[in-house]
C-alpha cells in the first residue's frame, strides 16, 4: 500500500468528520505520511510525523477523538482504494522541525528582487481535480432537491448567463460538493480547453496568503490565475467568517470572473446572511444569482441511492437489508454510504449471508438504528401538549407570549430534526414565509444561549420526541 495515498483518502474522510476546519488543519492536514508497516502483532500501521509535540500527543492516546476516528476511516479508504477493507492504526510521532533549505537560487535581478521567492502561480497555487464520479448521472436527487439539480444542470448547460452565482447550501455530506463538481465535469465533457477551477475556501486562503508571503510579483500572478478562469467552483465559503483581508481579495476576484460574464460557483453550509462576520457586499454578491438549498434525503431517496450503489458494484443486496438501513441511517449521504461500504465489506469476505439482522449489527457498531420518523405534524402536536396549547394555536396568527414561544420552538425543532426546507415548515405553520421561519429559530438559538428555563424545555422536548 501507497503510504500517501492511504493517508490522502483517510483524510478526505475525516474532514467532515472533524468538528472545525481548525481542528482539521491542526490536527490531521498537518501530519506526513512516512511508511506503512506492520508490529509486533502483524496489525498494520501507517506511520505519520508531525513537526508539533501536542499533535503527536494527542494521537497518541488511543481515546483520543482523532485515533477513534482514523480506524473506521481506514477501514472504508483501503476497501475503496484496493477492494478489501484493512484495520490499520495510526502511529504519529514527533519530529524537531529543521531548517529549511531551498532549492532555487535567490539573486537580485531585474524581474525578482532580493530574497523574493520564485512568482510562478504554478509553484504555490492549488491544484486541485474534479472526481469523475461526480456527474449529474450518478447524483440521486430526492423531490426537495429536484430545484437545486435542475438549476445546476442549467448553468452546467448556459454558465455564466442568468444564475450567476450559484450557491448550493446545506448540512454536511447531503451532495453539495458533488452537485458542485457535476457542473465542471459537464462544463470540460463539452469544451475540454475551458479553465476550471476547483477549490475550498480554505485553498484560496492558503494560495492568497502563499501569494502575498512570496511579494508582489506572486501576488499579481495570483489574480491572474484565479481571475481569468471560465468556470470558478468553491467549496465551504462559510470559512471566509471573520477574514477580513481575505473577504476583500475574494471580493475582487468574484468582481474581476462576473464582469467578464464567468461563471462562479458556491457551497455553503448556510444562506450568506446567516453566516456571521460575512461581509454586506459579500452577502449581497452571493444573493444576486441563485440559491439552493440541499436538504437531507427523504427515504425513498436513500433507498434509490443504495440501490444505485448495489447496481454499480454489482452486488444483490436483499430489498430488507437495503431498506433497515435506509430507515436507520437518516442524517446524510457520506454516512449512508459509509454504513452501505461496512455492509458491502462484510459480503464479500464472510461466509454468512447479509441478512437484516446481520445489517442492524453493523448499524449498532456505527452507532445507528432504526428510528421513528420524526415529522412536523408530530412536533407541533407534542410542542402543543407541552406548553398546554393547541396545534391550532401553534399554526395560526396571535401574537401573545403563550402561544408566540411554544410557535417559535416547533418551528426550531422543525429545522434541527427534519429534512424539511425552510418553504416547507413556514408552509406547515398555517403558510408562513420562510424568513418568519429564520426569523423564529434565530431567536431561540441566541435565547437557548441565555436561558437555562427554555433549554431545559427544549431537551425535555427533544426527548419526548424520540421516545
Amino acid at each position: 500500500m501507497d503510504p500517501i495515498q492511504v493517508w490522502n483518502a483517510i483524510k478526505d474522510l475525516l474532514h467532515d468528520d472533524v468538528i472545525g476546519e481548525f481542528a482539521f488543519s491542526t490536527y490531521v492536514d498537518s501530519l506526513t505520511p512516512v511508511a506503512i508497516s506492520a508490529d509486533e502483532n502483524n496489525t498494520t500501521v501507517l506511520q505519520l510525523t508531525t513537526s508539533q509535540e501536542e499533535v503527536a500527543k494527542e494521537w497518541q492516546n488511543s481515546n483520543s477523538l482523532y485515533y477513534s476516528k482514523f480506524v473506521p476511516a481506514a477501514m472504508t479508504a483501503t476497501l475503496t482504494l484496493y477492494g478489501q477493507p484493512q484495520f490499520v492504526k495510526p502511529l504519529v510521532t514527533y519530529t524537531k522541525p529543521q531548517p529549511v533549505k531551498t532549492d532555487f537560487p535567490i539573486t537580485q535581478t531585474v524581474e525578482q528582487g532580493e530574497g523574493e521567492l520564485p512568482t510562478n502561480a504554478s509553484t504555490f497555487i492549488t491544484k486541485a481535480t474534479l472526481n469523475p464520479e461526480f456527474r449529474f448521472d450518478t447524483f440521486v436527487s430526492s423531490d426537495e432537491n429536484r430545484e437545486a439539480y435542475s438549476v445546476a444542470q442549467a448553468v452546467a448547460d448556459n454558465p455564466g448567463t442568468q444564475w450567476n452565482p450559484l450557491l448550493i447550501y446545506g448540512g454536511v455530506g447531503l451532495g453539495k460538493t458533488h452537485l458542485m463538481q457535476a457542473i465542471g465535469n459537464a462544463v470540460l465533457a463539452r469544451q475540454a480547453n475551458a479553465k476550471v477551477k476547483f477549490i475550498t475556501t480554505e485553498d484560496f486562503i492558503n494560495d492568497f496568503t502563499e501569494a502575498l508571503r512570496r511579494g508582489p510579483k506572486a501576488t499579481e500572478a495570483f489574480k491572474r490565475e484565479y481571475r481569468s478562469t471560465d468556470l470558478l467552483m468553491v467549496d465551504d465559503v462559510q470559512f471566509l467568517s471573520g477574514k477580513e483581508k481575505i473577504q476583500e481579495e475574494f471580493f475582487n476576484t468574484f468582481n474581476a470572473i462576473t464582469r467578464e460574464n464567468n461563471q462562479i460557483v458556491l457551497t455553503s453550509d448556510k444562506l450568506p446572511k446567516e453566516i456571521p462576520g460575512l461581509e454586506m457586499r459579500l452577502v449581497t454578491r452571493f444573493g444576486q444569482g441563485y440559491s439552493a438549498n440541499i436538504t437531507k434525503p427523504d427515504l425513498p431517496t436513500r433507498v434509490a441511492i443504495l440501490r444505485n450503489k448495489s447496481d454499480q458494484e454489482g452486488l444483490n443486496i436483499p430489498n430488507d437489508v437495503i431498506d433497515e438501513i435506509a430507515a436507520a441511517v437518516d442524517t446524510n449521504v457520506r454516512d449512508l454510504e459509509g454504513v452501505f461500504n461496512q455492509v458491502v465489506g462484510k459480503m464479500r469476505f464472510s461466509n454468512a449471508p447479509i441478512t437484516v439482522d446481520t445489517a442492524r449489527s453493523i448499524l449498532e457498531t456505527m452507532n445507528f438504528k432504526r428510528q421513528r420518523a420524526i415529522t412536523i405534524p408530530i412536533i407541533q402536536d407534542i410542542v402543543a401538549r407541552y406548553y398546554d396549547v393547541t396545534v391550532s394555536d401553534i399554526n395560526g396568527k396571535k401574537r401573545n407570549k403563550e402561544i408566540v414561544v411554544p410557535r417559535q420552538v416547533a418551528m426550531y425543532l422543525a429545522r434541527e430534526m427534519t429534512q424539511d426546507s425552510l418553504p416547507q415548515i413556514g408552509r406547515a405553520f398555517g403558510g408562513k414565509d420562510h424568513t418568519t421561519v429564520m426569523h423564529s429559530t434565530e431567536k431561540i438559538e441566541k435565547i437557548l444561549g441565555e436561558d437555562i428555563t427554555l433549554e431545559h424545555q427544549v431537551q425535555e422536548i427533544r426527548e419526548r420526541l424520540k421516545e
